[in-house]
């Protein structure tokens, strides 16, 4: 379990919440839960289905000498399981949980519900892993929300949050091509600033040009950024220092558990293999191996297609080739 404490941005926000609890192993909710505390000051309790009695052993710890203590839960039940929060519920604590449907509306509905008074966004393909740590440097800079992109495209009910909820928001930062210029274009019209920062190139923005690209933020994700991260075992806290990884096979080994990173190795070696035979050659349980093929395909790490009455698994077209 890893807890991870911030220094607050002087921001115009509500009564932050003590902790935000979020699955440790997905790390689309991660990133939009470490912006969220990264900018409000809030720990960062990274839950796991191995670590949940001393989750609630932390959390009751801190009851014992903190009153009124409010947590945040980020992610759907079947992320942060309900009987769990129902056990923090049932221990006094104030419970809130964002979580939609899809990566994309999780996001979007931590901003509507606990963010509203954001000055900007930082905008992410959520199906590209290769983004998300430099998305989440850009967020603690501006102290801003990450919030996920599909094909080019923001979460179905954006422009009207926006309109009618976000109205704060003046300037839009985009990683990568992760908006559609058109998109672009019309927030542009609608009086935004928007912002893009290419891997690539760095140019600076014009009328003309579909792409404000700002040096000074490429120079940051260039350089290596502290996180202040504690692990802990019993009382100890250890403080380590994290970098951007910029290679994709660096960044994809940093991004995998121990568990996953068994599974991924098994599946490269075998180039392909039904799903059914998984258990045995890992040693985990077949709920276990479906949870986790589940979450590694939804990350475009793994893709698998149907074949009878199970599956035939191998790595996705991006990981192949690293």
């Amino acid at each position: 379990m890893v807890l991870i404490p911030s220094i607050a941005l002087q921001v115009r926000c509500g009564p932050p919440f003590d902790a935000v609890i979020v699955r440790g192993d997905i790390y689309t909710d991660w990133v939009v839960a470490m912006s969220y505390g990264m900018t409000h000051g809030s720990w960062i309790v990274q839950l796991t289905p191995e670590n949940e009695e001393e989750v609630l052993r932390l959390v009751s710890g801190l009851s014992s000498f903190k009153r009124g203590i409010s947590i945040l839960i980020v992610g759907s039940p079947n992320a942060v399981p309900a009987e769990f929060e129902g056990r923090l519920e049932r221990m006094g604590i104030t419970v809130k949980r964002v979580g939609g449907a899809t990566r994309l509306d999780t996001s979007l509905y931590l901003v509507i519900n606990y963010w509203r008074d954001c000055e900007s966004l930082v905008l992410v393909d959520g199906f590209n892993s290769s983004y998300y740590l430099a998305a989440l440097s850009v967020a603690v800079d501006r102290g801003a929300p990450v919030i996920y992109t599909k094909g080019g495209r923001p979460p179905e009910g954006f422009y009207d949050a926006l309109r009618d909820q976000l109205r704060y928001v003046k300037s839009l930062v985009i990683v990568g091509n992760s908006l559609n210029p058109e998109d672009a274009e019309s927030l542009r019209m609608s009086g935004y600033s928007v912002e893009f920062i290419s891997e690539l190139n760095v140019s600076s923005g014009s009328p003309e040009s579909p792409y404000s690209v700002i040096p000074s933020l490429l120079r940051e994700l260039s350089s290596p950024i502290p996180i202040l991260t504690g692990f802990i075992s019993g009382s100890l806290v250890t403080i380590m220092l994290g970098r951007l990884r910029r290679r994709e096979r660096e960044e994809l080994e940093e991004f995998l558990t121990l568990d996953e990173r068994r599974l991924v190795e098994i599946v490269r070696e075998k180039g392909e293999v039904l799903q059914e035979e998984l258990p045995e050659l890992t040693g985990f349980s077949k709920p276990k191996i479906s949870r986790m093929i589940a979450e590694l395909s939804d990350r475009g790490i793994l893709a698998r297609e149907k074949y009878g009455k199970t599956y035939v698994v191998r790595l996705s077209d991006r990981v192949k080739n690293l």
